[in-house]
């Protein structure tokens, strides 16, 4: 992170007079009135806050003067008394002419309402501070020799034309294109620099630059300029890339110059040690035996120049002195700078709670915090912030009174809380690590639920916009998870198994619905892709978990739809065997509806024949009894020629009858199960087995007698009967038995 420009120093501190400071260019987001019938605003690319800042807006040309008017530019409009001097102009426009891949090439130049502008190039959307923010972990060690090649070609080309640029800084290095892990990049922002032929050793009071990024010799009072400066600056940038983090922890301006101008950057934590040398090489905080072209054009050849010994003492002891400031003690340490305080309280919660909670301990802190009323360029709103913390800190504190505690101390800080970090990407660390049951975590988890003003005080903070709005919606989510639940409950999903458990509000669904309201987008985009892709893995479509994910601008349901995914599984896994089982049967059905084909027209034969044999044996007994009546002359004539009148149609039916039935009912449900002659021969045998015993033979002798005695009289009176009789009795035998194959 980075602070902003410091002011112009003033009249009284041996600055310039105030005309440096009052503003007199007419618009400060627009195009300037002379030149807006050349150029069409496309964007502003910053804001002006001070007289000293440029107006900068990338624009289109409408007289295409420098290619196809639909080419971007960028018009810098510079306050007369805060712009590049017409040396460095110059050097500027030659150097446009030549082969400077890696500085922001100049086009044109003029003057709009008695200021002066140029027109540039645009490189891009990106600057290194986006990118180094997408590599928070540090670049490996072949990339940043490549980004060091490209800035070093850069300052080297200015340097070699006397310019020094005063201001390299990771927002004044753009990345024109990505390749892989690597970038193109592009030194811009010449607003500071200065034009220095044959090295001229002459300080200059026009205070410029960010304080993070300024060799020791420049953060004196009267600044001095030099390539030695920007040498330093590129160590600063090219270290940040390569730690994940800038070197220097404070963000307070006079701490943060009070640091570099006693102690040398941290640089222990580069891995690589050619990189380490070169960063040690360039934060050598005497600027005679820091490196510069030469050093690092050997490091670049792949030589270990030789770096000056580290040492922590103050190199400039005409330096003005500083009012001192009595140390505040904690946790077995003295501190002086309110970051420094600030950053152990916050790490060492439970020590600074009880710190806190010690009356003594807060009227010491009071006290300490009194000094500030006096020292540092404080605005009256900081005073007046001040003044309201140590009349809070008579009693024992609030979580809210700790919170504008912290911000006061470390307003520069990155936000966290508890020694975590609560920008976007900490938050994503945090919830990720809640939903793994890492107990700080998850304790801090609890915590920033149960203190709502946590969230809202910290939005103060570097990295911390939107956390107030985070956490109004956090709690909006929280308090409709429960009715959520109810509702889904109340549907099938509530007959599941596990899906009470898997809805209950736990610590990993807070934490999804924290991440939910801190980067609602990414959030939600990040749960239906992964949603999307594990449900394309389901052996079947569940209903309810489909219904689930289409209410996509739910984020509730959303949320449940990924916690119910187990569900869905057993679901979509009982569903699929249940369609197993039924495509199962309809194949064994087709199978065995094949087979019964096959069957059926293998013995249709037989079976007619089977039909055959008996409707034969039906009809047999009919020419017996009408020939013997017909010969034994004891039935009357004209019934015996009836008989023999109904026995040839009465045998066709009865044929006719039987093949219809067995070519209906077909084989193998014909026979024996349904056919005559099955029938016939079930019922031959009970009369044999019945005869084989002792009273069977009664039975069967009288059943005899008396058939004989029917037969006789079937001979004698009504010979006709029996084909008549034999005709309907097959007839509904028949009917029945269709009927009965149909069910």
């Amino acid at each position: 992170m980075s602070t902003p420009s410091t002011r112009v120093v003033s009249l009284e501190q041996g600055g310039f007079t105030n005309a440096r400071a009052r503003e007199t260019r007419p618009v400060l987001s627009e195009v300037p009135p002379e030149l807006a019938d050349r150029f069409l605003l496309v964007a502003e690319l910053s804001r002006v806050r001070w007289p000293a800042d440029a107006v900068v807006l990338r624009v289109r040309d409408l007289t295409a003067r420098h290619g196809a008017p639909e080419i971007p530019l960028v018009l810098k409009w510079y306050h007369r008394l805060h712009a590049p001097g017409p040396d460095v102009e110059q050097e500027l426009r030659e150097l446009a002419e030549e082969e400077a891949p890696h500085l922001e090439r100049l086009l044109e130049t003029g003057e709009a309402d008695g200021h002066p502008w140029h027109l540039y190039w645009s490189h891009g959307e990106e600057d290194l501070a986006g990118y180094h923010a997408d590599h928070s972990k540090g670049l490996r060690p072949e990339v940043v020799r490549s980004l060091v090649g490209q800035l070093y070609d850069a300052v080297t080309a200015l340097h070699e034309r006397g310019v020094v640029h005063r201001d390299i800084t990771p927002d004044n290095i753009m990345v024109q294109t990505r390749r892989a892990d690597t970038a193109d990049l592009v030194l811009i922002d010449f607003g500071a620099a200065v034009h220095r032929p044959d090295e001229a050793e002459e300080p200059r009071t026009d205070w410029r630059g960010k304080p993070l990024y300024l060799a020791p010799e420049a953060g004196l009072l009267r600044q001095t300029v030099s390539e030695a400066g920007d040498w330093w600056s590129l160590g600063m940038v090219i270290a940040q890339l390569a730690l994940g983090r800038h070197p220097i922890d404070f963000r307070r301006d006079e701490e943060v110059l009070a640091e570099i101008a006693t102690h040398d950057p941290d640089l222990s934590g580069i891995g690589d040690r050619r990189t380490r040398r070169l960063c040690e090489g360039l934060l050598t905080r005497a600027p005679e035996k820091r490196w510069h072209a030469e050093q690092v054009g050997d490091w670049l050849d792949g030589k270990d120049p030789d770096v000056a010994p580290r040492t922590d003492e103050r190199i400039y002891d005409d330096e003005e002195t500083r009012p001192a400031i009595r140390p505040f003690p904690f946790m077995g340490r003295e501190f002086i700078g309110t970051d420094a305080l600030a950053l152990h309280l916050d790490q060492n919660h439970v020590s600074a709670a009880r710190m806190l909670a010690a009356a003594d301990d807060r009227a010491r802190l009071a006290e300490w915090l009194g000094q500030f009323e006096t020292v540092g360029d404080r605005s009256p709103e900081e005073l007046r912030r001040l003044a309201a913390l140590r009349t809070e800190l008579d009693r024992p504190p609030s979580v809210g009174t700790v919170v504008r505690l912290l911000n006061w101390l470390g307003p520069g800080l990155d936000v966290s809380w508890h020694g975590a970090d609560l920008d976007v990407r900490g938050m994503r660390l945090l919830c990720q690590a809640a939903r793994d049951g890492h107990a700080d975590a998850v304790s801090l988890l609890r915590h920033l639920a149960e203190q709502p003003a946590v969230l809202t005080g910290l939005a103060r903070r570097p990295g911390g916009h939107g956390l107030d709005e985070t956490g109004r919606a956090w709690r909006t989510l929280r308090a409709g998870w429960e009715p959520t639940v109810r509702e889904l409950r109340g549907h099938e999903i509530g007959a599941l198994p596990g899906a009470a458990a898997a809805l209950r509000r736990t610590v990993a669904v807070d934490a999804w619905l924290l991440q939910l309201a801190r980067e609602p987008e990414r959030t939600r985009s990040r749960l239906t892709d992964d949603i999307l892709h594990r449900r394309a893995q389901l052996p079947e479509r569940v209903p309810w978990f489909d219904a689930l994910l289409d209410a996509r601008e739910d984020d509730l349901r959303l949320l449940a739809a990924h916690l119910l995914y187990g569900q869905a599984q057993f679901a979509a896994e009982e569903l699929r065997r249940r369609r197993l089982v039924q495509e199962t049967d309809r194949m064994l059905a087709a199978d065995q509806a094949g087979l019964l084909a096959v069957l059926r027209r293998l013995d249709r034969l037989p079976t007619l024949g089977w039909a055959l044999l008996g409707a034969t044996l039906v009809t047999a007994p009919w020419t017996f009894v009408i020939g013997l009546a017909d010969v034994l002359g004891r039935a009357p004539e004209d019934a015996v020629v009836t008989a023999w009148l109904e026995a040839l149609p009465a045998a066709a039916f009865v044929l006719a009858v039987e093949l219809w039935t067995a070519a209906y009912i077909g084989p193998p449900f014909y026979h024996p199960e349904r056919s005559l002659a099955g029938l016939l021969i079930r019922h031959a045998e009970r009369p044999g087995r019945l005869a084989r015993t002792r009273a069977g033979r009664y039975i069967t002798a009288a059943l005899l007698v008396l058939a004989v005695f029917l037969g006789f009289y079937a001979i004698v009176l009504a010979p006709w009967v029996w084909p008549l009789a034999s005709a309907v009795a097959v007839a509904v035998w028949s009917v029945r038995r269709c009927l009965a194959h149909r069910r």
